[in-house]
């Protein structure tokens, strides 16, 4: 398919995402969407880079406010994108770990959830000048899309899917089990269900896996205890206390390799967050045509893998649950930890309310940053 793609938000997970896409041969137009004219340079080095490779991508700077959705919507309308990413996000999920870590690991404890509203606010919009637009076209959300997908889904706007999170702790366990028993990391497939609160509880949350050796079940071989220790030094260096911004090619080529697949319709089986509206992750084949598909082996059923991710969004991310017009209830202990470390109180966020709880949740993470001479 020789299409046009849209990424809007050239932050750092964005920036990387525009990279791999210009780095792909064959691509078709590319729409690099951002509401800072500073995001053009970034746009230009981007092009620069891949000219230094023998590509040309055909990229263009497009200045976009999501929070003026007619503006978008009309924006959309001339562009006509394909796909679009959605990489925009009010404040990033690593920055309460700029923190002291006494402070940032209480915050963790309670999960992304009371974060929502930095997720959610622009993925609203956008959604929103989408179906004012008319055109068209499949959204993949790089913004918490575990949540933020199946509340957009109960008022009918979901995204196709997200990606990253577990799926990069995916090609962890890959890697251990090719290097343990000697096997190529192509031959290994791995069916695991479970939500971003996975890495927010350094894996201790509940998970589904079934793993193969080419057509040999070796699940036997890696319980879940097993899997923890595989990939808890590598979530513990992720989620815990931070210098600086963490790297994000992993979860940049992830989102990337899901955005091909839709652009493309390949029906690749891949790995994806909040697919088709669903809570939390799971192994998916995608499409244009059809989205996301999921896909499940003979020993776990739909109504298995759904039910061990909102348990796993509750004990890691703080999501009590999803109410069915998008309501988001969230747990008693989340709630207080927010309460005690910000002053922030918000046991339930209603999709309307989001904007306004982004405002002030953001203010409560600055005076806390200055706090300590920070700049959150």
């Amino acid at each position: 398919m020789v299409g046009k793609v849209m990424i809007i938000g050239i932050g750092e997970l964005g920036y990387h995402i525009l990279q791999n896409l210009a780095h792909t041969p064959n691509i078709g137009k590319i729409i690099a969407a951002d509401y800072s004219p500073n995001a053009e340079g970034k746009v230009n080095l981007v092009i620069y880079t891949a000219a230094l490779r023998g590509l040309y991508p055909d990229i263009e700077f497009r200045r976009i406010d999501l929070n003026d959705v007619e503006g978008t919507a009309k924006v959309l309308e001339v562009e006509k994108p394909d796909v679009i990413c959605n990489a925009t996000v009010i404040q990033s999920w690593w920055a309460y770990h700029m923190l002291p870590e006494e402070i940032a690991m209480k915050l963790n404890s309670a999960g992304l959830g009371p974060q929502l509203p930095f997720h959610l606010t622009l993925t609203y919009k956008l959604m929103k000048a989408v179906k004012q637009s008319g055109i068209e076209t499949r959204v993949i959300n790089c913004s918490y899309s575990d949540v933020v997908n199946p509340v957009l889904a109960k008022i009918g706007l979901a995204p196709v899917c997200g990606g990253g999170n577990v799926d990069t702790y995916t090609q962890v366990i890959r890697q251990f089990i090719s290097k343990e028993l000697r096997v190529p990391m192509r031959s290994i497939t791995i069916y695991i269900y479970g939500h971003h609160g996975l890495l927010s509880s350094f894996f201790n949350a509940p998970f589904l896996a079934r793993i193969y050796v080419y057509d040999k079940d070796v699940t036997d071989l890696y319980p879940p205890d097993k899997i923890r220790k595989i990939v808890q030094p590598f979530a513990k260096a992720d989620m815990g206390a931070l210098v600086s911004i963490p790297p994000q090619e992993d979860i940049a080529a992830s989102f990337t390799r899901n955005l091909l697949a839709v652009y493309g319709n390949t029906y690749e089986s891949c790995y994806a967050h909040g697919p088709a509206g669903l809570p939390g992750g799971y192994p998916v084949r995608l499409s244009y045509e059809k989205g996301a598909e999921i896909l499940l082996p003979e020993e776990i059923t739909l109504e298995e893998a759904i039910k061990v991710n909102e348990e796993s969004g509750r004990i890691g991310d703080g999501i009590e649950k999803i109410k069915d017009d998008g309501t988001v209830v969230f747990t008693d202990k989340t709630v207080k930890i927010y309460r005690e470390v910000l002053g922030y109180e918000c046991e339930e966020l209603k999709i309307e309310d989001s904007e306004e709880r982004a405002k002030e949740l953001k203010t409560l993470f600055r005076k806390l940053g200055e706090k300590y001479g920070l700049k959150i």
